[in-house]
């Protein structure tokens, strides 16, 4: 008799031990399920704080006004508050500066120094203080400041459309240097853009003060003309 009991004992306590196991792995089961859930509550949250801080920073944006973007863009452009200095920041000389449509022309030619004096009408500095500086076609193209470039042909057939507004003494002055000389610098002005339509040349923009006319010629790039930059405000 005792033998039995001890035995239903036994069967009575692995039933017991059993109960007991699975009651732990189901507390285990369900204390992981909240944490769990937690996480990816959390998960959640911070995706909506993302993507309203991302709403938030487009909505400021667009609530920018023209006048506050346009500031924006003359600051980039190193163009004055008052948008009619530019001060090329490489050498600290400013230039006036003129606001057509969306672009800021130079009114004034290029004076940025990448060599001696060969630059300068008759190789005289006080002419490049004058006129500003005569480039080589390749000289051209990286000759402007940043943020700045060389006009190409289109922008400058749009430039000079309403030739009313044109600064004919300013433009048709100066001339340009050829490889035997230089070019009538009392009435004419010679000026590089970036386009290039002909083999071996590149197209150049001339000014008579005096005829008040505005030829579109082809020129060997190695030909001293000079620069007026533009820049994109939008």
């Amino acid at each position: 008799m005792s033998e039995f009991n001890f035995n239903h004992l036994l069967k009575g306590t692995g039933r017991i031990l059993a109960v007991m196991a699975v009651a732990t792995l189901c507390g285990t089961s369900f204390a992981a399920g909240p944490k769990m859930g937690h996480h990816k509550v959390a998960k959640v949250k911070n995706s909506v704080s993302m993507t309203k801080g991302r709403s938030a920073h487009a909505e400021a944006q667009q609530e920018l006004s023209e006048q506050e973007l346009f500031a924006i863009a003359l600051e980039n452009k190193s163009i004055s508050k008052d948008g009619k200095t530019l001060t090329d920041r490489r050498d600290g000389k400013t230039y006036a500066i003129e606001i057509r449509g969306d672009k800021a022309w130079m009114k004034t030619n290029l004076a940025f120094s990448l060599s001696t004096p060969k630059q300068c009408l008759l190789e005289d500095e006080n002419f490049c203080k004058q006129y500003g500086r005569f480039y080589s076609h390749k000289e051209a193209i990286n000759a402007c400041p940043s943020g700045w470039h060389l006009p190409n042909d289109g922008e400058w057939r749009d430039y000079q459309k309403d030739q009313s507004k044109l600064d004919w003494n300013n433009l048709g002055k100066g001339g340009c240097k050829d490889w035997d000389g230089y070019c009538e610098s009392n009435s004419t002005g010679h000026y590089w853009s970036a386009s290039k339509v002909k083999k071996n040349t590149a197209r150049s923009w001339e000014f008579r003060s005096v005829a008040r006319s505005i030829n579109r010629t082809d020129e060997s790039p190695t030909k001293g003309l000079y620069v007026r930059c533009v820049a994109d405000l939008r």
